[in-house]
């Protein structure tokens, strides 16, 4: 290994830095993994997941695919071993991550881009440790921008046609776990027309085989929409619909990526981003590293600015949508440390150390109330709305309470069946239950759910209708025409830790009459 001195004759060897980080920061999300509950979209993944389609109605299979497989592989739907894949893609992201920089600019920008990537958030936690379609998107694009880089920047690269193969490929891969991925194929559009060293290449067979490739990898998407009237566009793009004129919602989606960043990662991120788009893709620096820098600007700037900017006419907007473009700054930001710390090494170590020390110590205090609710005891006033990480906490009582009823008993369960409300108590039932009843949901917004289960199959049987007390209220109003005859049953308490948190209510539903309008799904 090749150590590295600053010019203050600190001796520092990115790489060694970066395999420990991999085992080290790996070894943490195992330790919350085995820690905490899984999430309601965790919850929801694994629980449709049990049923293999060509794609699902709220993302691209990937990452459906990957739980399911760990899961028969190990006979087991425990939080580490579903998110165990995860966790290993993250570790793979993470040297992804390392391995461009370092070939784009240096090793220490490798490193440096490497452990802020660790230090953010959104890429830290949910996309290095969850059940969600991120973990393999943010994999499968540095992938596709780490072949795009050998095509771009090496000697016979842009003319290597299985390079544009497996640029397509991956491409296809990423936008097969999330639809994201599509900004590389526009990203990479507009750098080619921009960038005058290689505008050639757009009236050479590459990028378009690329294109080909990525979207026939792509196709299951396409086959599965086509086949179910096209359902999951329809519902992204109607996020995307235009509402009314509204800053404050674009403010408050700018504050809510500055926190998922973590605002200290978050304030240089822009800053260096704003300064390459503002340098162009010509400029006076070194030609090679200005080409390089701009890739990185118009393959980063399509998600972040695209999702910003809807919400400012009132569309939905997450936070974490424009993380895949916040990705790719993270290589910009990896070479403007290692620059800033020639110069400035104590500042630069300060703010790195700080970053790290405020970062534990938020995820070990959210993680450890996460899993006992200690805050509660301590500052209960801050929890009169209700408390967000409840959430995450696994509705493990709901099982053995049923079987102490009778409810799973070979000789019952065969003629029940469970309704939900929404999709997201949904997800928590069926985990909770490991699929041993078949889950249905009655609500305008079903998500998958109405592709696994016909309602007709249902039809003559008892429903158990299942949800949290505080949403049953109208259960007996708007579900009694669909039943014979509805009683409610005592509630069962979700505990945290012997806490009582979570009060369930439970109506059995007798003779289901075999319909419910719901929007779509098996006819």
């Amino acid at each position: 290994m090749v150590k590295r001195t600053t010019s203050h004759g600190f001796s520092f060897d990115p790489l060694l830095g970066v395999l420990t980080l991999i085992v080290v920061s790996s070894l943490l999300r195992l330790i919350l993994a085995w820690t905490l509950g899984l999430g309601v979209d965790e919850s929801y993944v694994v629980s449709v997941s049990r049923a293999f389609s060509l794609s699902y109605f709220d993302h691209p299979p990937i990452h459906f695919w990957l739980v399911r497989v760990a899961a028969l592989l190990t006979g087991s739907e425990h939080p580490v071993v579903l998110r165990l894949p995860f966790i290993l893609l993250f570790a793979g992201t993470t040297w992804l991550m390392y391995s461009l920089t370092s070939r784009l600019f240096s090793e220490r920008a490798g490193f440096y881009a490497a452990l802020t990537l660790n230090l953010s958030a959104v890429f830290s936690l949910s996309t290095g440790g969850w059940v969600l379609p991120d973990g393999p998107l943010m994999f499968f694009m540095l992938a596709a921008v780490s072949v795009l880089e050998r095509i771009l920047f090496s000697n016979s690269g842009s003319t290597s046609l299985p390079l544009w193969l497996a640029f397509g490929v991956l491409t296809g891969l990423g936008m097969l776990s999330k639809y994201h991925a599509v900004f590389l194929l526009a990203g990479l559009c507009l750098y080619l027309i921009t960038s005058p060293r290689v505008r050639h290449l757009l009236v050479t067979p590459g990028p378009y085989i690329a294109v080909i490739a990525a979207f026939l990898v792509f196709s299951p998407v396409f086959i599965w929409n086509a086949q179910h009237e096209w359902v999951s566009f329809l519902f992204h793009g109607g996020r995307a619909v235009a509402k009314s004129f509204s800053p404050g919602a674009t403010l408050a989606n700018i504050a809510g990526q500055a926190l998922w960043l973590m605002p200290w990662i978050w304030l240089p991120i822009v800053w260096t981003l704003v300064g390459n788009i503002f340098s162009g893709p010509e400029s006076y620096k070194p030609k090679t590293l200005r080409d390089k820098s701009w890739l990185l600007c118009c393959l980063a700037s399509g998600p972040i600015v695209l999702f910003t900017a809807a919400t400012l006419w009132g569309a939905q907007g997450l936070f974490h949508w424009q993380a895949p473009g916040y990705l790719l700054v993270f290589p910009l930001l990896g070479r403007a440390v290692a620059e800033k710390a020639v110069a400035s090494h104590r500042l630069i170590s300060g703010w790195l150390k700080g970053s790290a020390i405020i970062f534990l110590l938020l995820i070990t205090i959210l993680a450890s109330h996460t899993a006992t609710g200690w805050l509660v005891d301590v500052m209960p006033e801050a929890f009169i709305q209700g408390d967000p990480t409840l959430e995450s906490l696994d509705w493990r009582d709901l099982a053995p309470a049923l079987q102490e009823r009778g409810y799973l008993s070979p000789a019952v369960k065969d003629s029940l069946f469970i309704v939900a409300r929404n999709w997201i108590e949904a997800g928590k039932i069926d985990y909770a239950l490991g699929g041993t009843l078949p889950v249905v949901i009655f609500s305008d917004e079903p998500h998958h759910y109405p592709f696994i289960h016909s309602l007709s199959d249902m039809k003559g049987k008892t429903a158990l209708i299942i949800g949290r007390a505080s949403g049953m209220t109208d259960t007996e109003t708007v579900l009694r025409p669909y039943f014979d005859s509805m009683v409610q049953m005592d509630n069962i308490n979700i505990h945290r830790q012997q806490r009582s948190e979570i009060p369930l209510s439970i109506y059995q539903a007798k003779n289901f009459h075999g319909d419910y309008p719901l929007p779509f799904g098996i006819r």
